[in-house]
C-alpha cells in the first residue's frame, strides 16, 4: 500500500454502526429533528498511517509505505467530534479493530472463491 499525505486523519464507523445511528435518530425524532450530527467513533479519529498500523497489528504481512511525491486526490483532514450524537444516547458498538478484522476475515472467505476478485472492493474500503 502506497500512502500520500499518511499524516490526514479521518474518522471510521462501521456500517453497522451507520444502520444503528439512522435507526437512533429515528426512534428519536422529536428531539433530534432540526439538527445535524457527526456520527462515528470518538476514538477512530486517526491518520491513514494509524490505520495501516491498526490493519497492520491484524496482518502482519500487510507491507505499506510512505510516499511523499503524489497528493492525495481526496484533501480532507479532519479531525471529527462526535459529542452531540453520543448525548443523545447512541453509543457505537463495533470498533475500528473488530471492523477490520471482519474485512481481513471476510476477504479470506472471499480470496478461496471463486469471487476473489472482490477484494479489490473490500481493500478500498479498509484503506479509505
Amino acid at each position: 500500500m502506497v500512502l500520500f499525505e499518511s499524516h490526514f486523519k479521518r474518522n471510521y464507523i462501521h456500517i453497522r454502526d451507520v444502520s444503528r445511528v439512522f435507526q437512533h435518530a429515528l426512534n428519536n425524532y422529536d428531539t433530534m429533528k432540526g439538527e445535524i450530527y457527526n456520527g462515528g467513533l470518538s476514538d477512530a479519529n486517526v491518520s491513514k498511517k494509524e490505520l495501516c498500523e491498526h490493519i497492520q497489528k491484524q496482518l502482519p504481512e500487510f507491507i505499506f509505505v510512505e510516499e511523499r511525491v503524489g497528493k492525495d486526490p481526496d484533501q480532507r483532514n479532519d479531525i471529527v467530534s462526535n459529542e452531540k450524537i453520543e448525548a443523545t444516547g447512541f453509543e457505537p458498538e463495533f470498533s475500528l479493530d473488530r471492523g477490520i478484522g471482519e474485512l481481513i476475515k471476510g476477504y479470506t472467505v472471499i480470496h478461496n472463491t471463486r469471487y476473489g476478485n472482490v477484494w479489490t472492493v473490500l481493500n478500498g474500503c479498509i484503506v479509505v
